[in-house]
């Protein structure tokens, strides 16, 4: 009977194997490793689609890449595509960000593990075929020192009658998009206002007592990342008193980016684009 349940296991073993994701060969150029990965079998056969792939991201200890907005120092991932013909990549989706630090400079990155996620537009497929994606990968990792680089990643896909979802990877993908910034709730409202060299920028009501759970990540260089923001209530209101960055817009018309909230025992994550009136 042992002997029947170790083969079951086995054969249950192979069946899931056989209908795993597809993973690019890891690449480890220290102190990172990276690999493109996909959520199935293969691409589907027949008319033309979307899908998504993902870059992962594994960093030693200590060590940390950038967001797409890096703050005041940092440069984020980035691909420069190789595809065969008729495919085409969209934008890196990255995952929400987090303060990491250069030397005694905060910015916005990423630690430990990560995924992000990559469109990629296709043609009809009709024949029974493999294809292979191939993406120069450009970076810059930091701890005590940097160390900007690039490395080659490249994944078959072949092309099958049917999807067949990995138990593994189309989680993580699924993961992946329930964390990503959500709209504001109405009511919900922010203002923000251009005072000289700094910007004053108020939360909601109910927000107030959460001063210590709050995080604001901006876009676009609006204001510094390396600081910390005068704080202070006002008729019931969280007021944040932000220097403006020397590197963006002296006359910025929104600042754009991503609240971080604490909401139980897990961070939520908002879109925030809140046009800017001067006191001025």
């Amino acid at each position: 009977m042992r002997k029947i349940l170790q083969l079951i296991s086995l054969l249950c073993c192979i069946s899931a194997a056989s209908l795993g994701g597809k993973e690019g060969v890891s690449v480890s150029q220290f102190p990172l490793t990276f690999n493109l990965v996909y959520p199935g079998n293969g691409i589907p056969s027949g008319e033309s689609r979307e899908i998504w792939i993902g870059l992962r991201i594994v960093r030693e200890d200590g060590w940390h890449t950038y967001w797409e907005h890096p703050g005041d120092v940092g440069i984020a991932p980035s691909i420069e595509w190789e595809l065969p013909a008729g495919f085409s990549a969209g934008k890196i989706i990255f995952p929400p960000p987090q303060r990491v630090s250069m030397f005694d400079i905060r910015a916005n990155g990423h630690t430990g593990e990560t995924l992000f996620l990559i469109p990629l537009s296709i043609p009809p497929l009709t024949s029974v075929q493999e294809f292979e994606i191939k993406g120069l990968c450009s970076w810059m990792a930091c701890s005590h020192t940097c160390m900007p680089a690039h490395t080659q990643l490249s994944l078959k896909l072949p092309v099958v009658s049917k999807f067949e979802p990995d138990p593994y990877w189309a989680t993580q993908f699924k993961n992946f998009w329930a964390t990503q910034p959500k709209e504001i709730p109405k009511g919900w409202n922010f203002d923000a206002r251009l005072i000289g060299k700094f910007l004053k920028l108020q939360f909601p009501t109910f927000l107030s007592d959460k001063n210590g759970e709050l995080d604001f990540f901006a876009e676009n260089r609006v204001i510094l990342s390396n600081q910390s923001p005068t704080v202070r209530k006002k008729d019931e209101r969280i007021e944040w008193i932000l220097k403006k960055s020397p590197w963006g817009p002296q006359m910025p018309k929104k600042i754009s980016g991503i609240l971080s909230l604490k909401e139980g025992t897990e961070k939520s994550f908002y879109r925030l684009n809140i046009p800017v009136s001067s006191n001025e």
